[in-house]
């Protein structure tokens, strides 16, 4: 049995590691409460921008478009979202684990874009060269990284490189639960049904043209949907670190109770041996 010396040693070291849990939660809660702001912030841009593609792409000439058509020379890609940072329990295993049963499926065929540290952390541990890798910039997130990540995508895919990209995120759900997604970004899908659906608010004119309209949207609508990702990435993150912390804190907290209960049990055990060395040593005077 350990001493109880070094039990309260154990103790302290547990309580500091309590104390860092505690604050890592808190600040974890704090930026999952502004994650959600900006998500749900985003959403009525992301509504009106998915109508207007919708209703435009009725009038414009989109079978011409480059962003629609699939490049049968090219090859697949796949774009993973993690974050930067550990501690946040099986947050990045699912997505890379994903992304791994699809490179296992296909031959190891697909190219790889990462986005975030821990991403390009498990990939060089594989032997896996990601084409693309993005990292660093998920505690400032803002939409300019996500601009320049998309017109990258963009332009490999309108050059006839890839012929599919799709892209693995965690989408937030709950504090407690995140949803593993796997969406196809490009080409874009919209169904034919969908996309000759009559605007409720009635016809509308569309200048210089319908189709320069959509030539310049269709861009803005693949960086908004990744925005949409990152974003979804970013708030569920915040949520899975929390909860880790917190279960963290808790686990720190009865392991305390149970090392305290082992320092009294062995100071109670040395208090014994030492009252029964005095009666035996007193026993041995008199005797």
């Amino acid at each position: 049995m350990a001493s109880v010396r070094q039990i309260r040693s154990r103790i302290r070291s547990v309580r500091n590691i309590r104390q860092i849990t505690r604050a890592m939660k808190m600040v974890s809660s704090s930026r999952l409460n502004k994650a959600q702001t900006q998500l749900l912030d985003a959403r009525p841009y992301a509504f009106k921008m998915h109508e207007v593609i919708r209703d435009i792409s009725a009038r414009a000439n989109r079978q011409d478009h480059p962003l629609l058509q699939v490049n049968p020379g090219g090859h697949k890609a796949v774009l993973v979202l993690t974050s930067d940072k550990g501690l946040c329990a099986g947050f990045n295993a699912q997505p890379l684990q994903a992304c791994a049963r699809r490179l296992q499926a296909e031959g190891g065929k697909p190219d790889i874009l990462c986005a975030g540290k821990k991403g390009l952390a498990f990939f060089r541990r594989v032997g896996v060269k990601p084409v693309h890798e993005w990292a660093g910039f998920w505690q400032e997130l803002s939409w300019r990284h996500v601009d320049e990540i998309g017109q990258q995508i963009i332009d490999h895919y309108v050059s006839g490189e890839w012929s599919e990209v799709t892209v693995i995120y965690n989408r937030f759900k709950s504090i407690m639960t995140q949803e593993l997604v796997q969406e196809t970004l490009l080409p874009i899908k919209l169904e034919p049904a969908e996309a000759a659906a009559p605007s409720a608010a009635g016809e509308y004119e569309y200048e210089p043209s319908s189709d320069a309209v959509f030539n310049l949207l269709m861009p803005r609508y693949i960086k908004n949907f990744l925005w949409h990702a990152f974003l979804e990435t970013k708030a569920a993150e915040q949520a899975a670190r929390m909860a880790a912390m917190e279960n963290a804190t808790k686990s720190a907290g009865e392991m305390i109770g149970e090392l305290t209960l082992s320092m009294n049990r062995a100071r109670q055990a040395s208090i014994t041996r030492e009252i029964s060395e005095l009666v035996g040593g007193a026993e041995a005077i008199n005797n």
